[in-house]
Formats: structure tokens, sequence, C-alpha cells
């Protein structure tokens, strides 16, 4: 049976952010536009596809100089690189947890990512880590300033 795609519900959708800084301190943010399609049914995951994108330019760490930093050429590069997308190639079940296999582009890199998420009434809520490396973000500095790995997690409904 062939899903029908539904849209987020941008209003109850959000993607939050952690990362290391200087080692010991942790930044925090949210990127609050994330729009996209889902198809999704816990019986049809031969037919479940995501494709979402997130707009960078929406960045915010509570701190209106940090985040212009951060929409800067130095890290996001949000004037040639304004969205960041997922495009999933196939969804599985494992145990009461799913996995979205599929690409993510960021900053002209495609790379294949898995993103484990849950489905429970009516809300996706996916965590992963991230390697900001593999997309030569923030690629000037070293690991000891702005950490390796940033910690996602993403929270959203479809529109009924």
């Amino acid at each position: 049976m062939a899903l029908n795609a539904s849209t987020i519900d941008t209003q109850n959708a959000k993607l939050s952010f952690e990362v290391k800084k200087l080692g010991i301190l942790t930044i925090k943010g949210k990127i609050t536009d994330l729009n996209g399609e889902v198809a999704f049914g816990k019986d049809s995951l031969e037919d479940a596809h995501f494709n979402v994108c997130i707009s960078a330019v929406t960045i915010d760490t509570g701190n209106p100089k940090r985040d212009e930093h951060l929409k800067s050429k130095d890290f996001f590069y949000v004037n040639e690189h304004p969205k960041i997308c997922f495009q999933s190639t196939s969804v599985k079940r494992i145990d009461d947890h799913y996995q979205a296999f599929g690409k993510l582009t960021m900053l002209g890199i495609t790379n294949s990512v898995t993103i484990p998420f849950s489905f429970i009434n009516g809300v996706f809520t996916g965590q992963f880590v991230l390697n900001r490396s593999d997309f030569n973000l923030g690629k000037k500095f070293p690991t000891f300033i702005v950490g390796k790995n940033i910690k996602i997690s993403i929270d959203c409904k479809i529109k009924n």
C-alpha cells in the first residue's frame, strides 16, 4: 500500500543541538525553520520516506553575536548555503524504534547518515550525533575550540 506524504507541522517542529566549546562548555541552540514532507506508516515501511530541510538562517543560541558568527563563512555560510536537507533512502524498524537512513546535505556536501527515531502519539522524536568535519563545518577551528561532535535532537508532528 502506497503511503500519502504529509507536510510537517512547522508550529510543532523543532531541531535543537549541543556542541562542546573549549572542551568544557556546552553550547546549546535551536533552528526553528523545519519543514518538508513525511510519508510514514508503522506497517508500510517500504514506502516510508522523509524529505526535510531546515534553514540555517534561523539558528539561535541565545547570543546574537555568536549567531551571526555561526551564519558567516566560518560555519554555516548561510548566504551561499541557507538550507540543510535530509532525504531518506530507507526506513527500518528495530525493536520498538525506527531508523531513517539517507543523505544529509550541508554546505554543499552530502553524506550518508542514520537517524534513530521513535514515533509515539503522532510525534517523531529523533536524536543523532554529527561529526562536523564530515561537512567542513567550522573547519578552521580545532576540536579543542569547537567540539568535533554535534548532538542533534529533532521533534516534529505531521499535519493531518
